[in-house]
């Protein structure tokens, strides 16, 4: 397999065309996610590590270039032009999935559509004027749809609030990548972590075989794992359309009716799944993160079950899994700040000083980037402080909301794990929690309010891929510094096109009829806000909720000292961590698949046997993504719901 090598010859780096190319797929990118995501409820490629949609992109566009390279070898792209496109879809597919920009699309206009009729309108003047959308016709037409957003009635009003919204992300993802240049070297080069999920478009864009071995498309052990789900996505989608065909159950089945009685009743939620992609890309996992993965779901469960045994969940939110969840990804943070400690260092002292620190290639230096973070987190301070929030609020949740995702881009880089979710566990649900919202001031939880859109979920962020993009780049000989600024200026457009695209629909549809398009999120978002400014939740310090967040936090740190101590420690913090929010429900089934067959194919047949049995398992991704994106497509030009191929 090509990424087990190294390149022997220098590539073309990051051409113009390249980036032009893939800025021009953005804006069609966003809009097909949009769509999928907020209009046609599924599928959800947003929520899956490795971007479906990107992969088939990806796919076709190799298909094309093969044809190219035939006809007029001189257009056709390298390999290292196609994975710049690809980081670039990839990169707008983050920010306009599910949990990213739309959010903010449901927000700005959600106070002046419901805040009589759910009497909030009397702390709704918290919200800033220039980040939110007032006008009584524009909020209206914004609901109800059947006009166009292109009047000018409309669109002047928006303008202020999208370009600050566009501003503050762009800022925001400037900042994360800066980030993503420092942490690179550390991860990839002294500890080799080997970023799985890069591994799929790498092999899909080679255009010859390395060192004797057969390249991918020629591989028909991949086209074996490719049929097979290929073929199962197929028969699904038709027998979607004619309901009287039988359905392959590969998607939800909750064993909920077989746990009737206390305390297995209190489980509520027990799905089984048999998704193909979640299976190949689990393969590719250690065997001891895949068992730490479905047996830490079972622990979460149990917890739930002894609870209800024992009476303690007659306290509200008891066993208190979000704030354990949000206690492991700081442990973790801890934990990996300390392992790459003295290079840490060593960037700090150099920026410092005089003194300088070889990063070879990188796409910045050491003090480059820290000065990029700086300049970043400063100006997010003051874009919070023009918008009147309280500076600890502000300072405190950008320190955390890095940190966490600097975790999930850990999570990616060395496990590439298929989902990293980690609903609810921002420091705007975490602080309020631990010091009552009686310590934040209206425009603070206005604030926090906005931030929904940040911390809902953590399924889509762009910090890992922008990462995984300068991985590409190092990897396959890249010029790294294009790369960033390409990743930078995908990010810009992505944000602008993510709002124009779900403002576009929502004047032509009406986002009053869709749920998650409407207001879905965002009701969330006020109705959290307004029960701290009725005093009705969090209105004190939970004791019992921070000493939660202490638990996951030691535990992780417990469970990561292990690991360093006894190497064949069987239980992997990260594992501990995935498994504490929602995501794990739908995919600990095809894990436990996933770790059973790598586990016999490791004591049977060895390392060879397991590099031998990779192409099958990155087919059984390819066939899920290709099927289901070709559903996907048909459901967009026909205007009509489709098999969803995960998630359903």
């Amino acid at each position: 397999m090509s990424f087990l090598s190294q390149p022997a010859t220098a590539p073309r780096g990051v051409s113009s065309r390249a980036v032009l190319f893939g800025l021009l797929l953005i804006p069609v990118n966003v809009f097909w996610i949009v769509r999928l995501e907020r209009v046609m409820f599924g599928p959800y490629p947003s929520t899956i590590s490795l971007f479906a949609n990107v992969v088939f992109l990806l796919f076709v566009l190799s298909g094309v270039n093969s044809l190219v390279r035939k006809l007029r070898p001189a257009a056709a792209f390298s390999q290292q032009e196609m994975l710049t496109t690809y980081t670039l879809i990839a990169i707008s597919t983050a920010i306009s999935g599910l949990d990213g920009v739309g959010i903010i699309s449901q927000i700005m206009p959600h106070g002046a559509w419901f805040g009589a009729m759910n009497h909030w309108t009397g702390w709704l003047d918290a919200f800033p004027s220039w980040l939110v959308v007032r006008d009584t016709n524009a909020v209206r037409a914004h609901y109800l749809g059947n006009t166009s957003l292109y009047h000018w009635e409309y669109m002047r009003v928006w303008l202020v609030p999208c370009c600050a919204w566009t501003f503050f992300i762009s800022l925001l993802l400037f900042t994360a990548n800066c980030l993503n240049v420092l942490v690179r070297p550390q991860w990839a080069d002294r500890e080799r972590l080997t970023f799985p999920i890069i591994w799929l478009p790498i092999e899909m864009t080679e255009t010859a075989p390395i060192e004797g071995k057969i390249a991918f498309y020629r591989n028909r052990v991949m086209w074996a794992g490719f049929a097979i789900a290929a073929l199962l996505s197929l028969w699904n989608g038709i027998s979607f359309l004619y309901p009287s065909l039988p359905t392959i159950p590969l998607g939800v089945t909750d064993l909920k009716p077989y746990l009737s009685s206390k305390p297995w009743s209190a489980i509520d939620w027990m799905p089984i799944t048999f998704y193909p992609m979640v299976i190949g890309l689990g393969f590719l996992l250690p065997v001891d993160l895949l068992f730490s993965c479905w047996f830490f779901f079972l622990y979460w469960k149990l917890q739930i079950v002894v609870s209800n045994a024992m009476a303690w969940d007659t306290v509200q939110d008891f066993p208190f899994q979000p704030e354990q969840g949000f206690g492991s990804l700081i442990g973790l943070f801890l934990f990996y700040a300390y392992t790459g400690r003295k290079t840490y260092a060593a960037i700090l002292k150099s920026a410092l000083t005089r003194e300088t620190v070889n990063r070879g290639d990188e796409a910045l230096s050491g003090k480059q980037a820290l000065t990029g973070i700086a300049i970043g987190f400063l100006g997010l301070v003051l874009f919070c402080s023009a918008a009147h929030v309280t500076l600890w609020v502000s300072v405190s949740f950008f320190i955390i909301f890095f940190a966490s995702i600097l975790v999930i881009a850990r999570i990616r880089a060395e496990l590439g794990a298929p989902v990293h979710d980690f609903h609810f566990m921002g420091p705007d649900a975490m602080i309020p929690r631990a010091f009552s919202s009686a310590a934040i001031q209206p425009h603070d939880m206005a604030f926090y309010t906005f931030c929904f859109s940040l911390t809902r979920a953590h399924r889509s962020d762009a910090m890992p891929v922008g990462l995984e993009g300068l991985q590409i780049a190092k990897q396959k000989q890249m010029d790294a510094r294009k790369m960033f600024w390409a990743i930078i200026a995908a990010s810009i457009l992505s944000t602008a096109a993510a709002l124009w695209a779900f403002e576009h629909q929502a004047y032509a549809l009406g986002a009053a009829a869709k749920f998650n398009q409407g207001s879905g999120h965002a009701q969330q978002a006020f109705l959290r806000m307004g029960s701290w400014v009725n005093g009705s939740q969090n209105a004190k310090p939970n004791g019992q909720a921070t000493a939660a967040m202490g638990l996951g936090l030691v535990s992780t740190l417990a469970l990561a000292a292990c690991r360093l101590r006894w190497q064949a420690f069987p239980f992997h913090p990260l594992g501990y961590a995935l498994s504490s929010s929602w995501a794990i429900n739908i995919c600990w089934m095809p894990l436990l698949i996933a770790w059973a067959l790598k586990a016999l194919t490791m004591r049977f047949g060895g390392l060879a046997a397991y590099r031998r049995a990779i192409p099958f398992f990155l087919g059984l991704v390819l066939g899920d993504c290709v099927l289901g994106s070709i559903w996907a497509l048909i459901s967009l030009l026909l205007n009509t719901r489709t098999y969803n191929f995960f998630g359903q």
